[in-house]
């Protein structure tokens, strides 16, 4: 039974198993920067990573906390990308947004306290209340029609 694939299902074309006998190109392993707000979200993440650097008198909470806040809204924009049922995506990016607000605010507290630069901590925030503007806009519920 050279044509049964495992666990005895037979479909109506032959089996063939996967074979990947290449290496994925670039373009094949760079799918998910088709889509801009992912891509921004992983500058989003670089660029705390450079405050966090910039940042060393501060205490490890605050700059823990920006570490995994940046480095899960990329994370939550990308299983959203990765589903088709839109409630379910919407939930996601609204996870997202909420990721974002917080980092926002940790952003805020650094400057204020005067841990991290301005001029580092700028380019961050910008980029982040832009991906604020972008996330609401992917999480407005559809009207209703009656």
């Amino acid at each position: 039974m050279a044509d049964t694939p495992p666990f005895g299902i037979r479909f109506t074309h032959p089996y063939r198993p996967l074979v990947v006998d290449r290496a994925p190109t670039h373009d094949e392993v760079a799918r998910d920067d088709r889509v801009p707000i992912y891509r921004r979200a992983v500058e989003l993440a670089a660029r705390a990573h450079a405050v966090i650097e910039r940042a060393d008198t501060e205490r490890y909470f605050l700059r823990d906390q920006l570490d995994r806040k940046a480095s899960l809204i990329p994370q939550l924009i990308a299983q959203g990308l990765a589903l088709v049922e839109m409630p379910v995506r919407r939930t996601l990016f609204r996870d997202a947004r909420l990721a974002l607000t917080d980092c926002i605010t940790i952003l805020d507290m650094l400057v204020e306290r005067g841990s991290a630069p301005r001029d580092v901590v700028d380019g961050a925030r910008t980029l982040a209340l832009g991906l604020v503007e972008e996330l609401i806009a992917l999480t407005v519920e559809p009207p209703r029609v009656w």
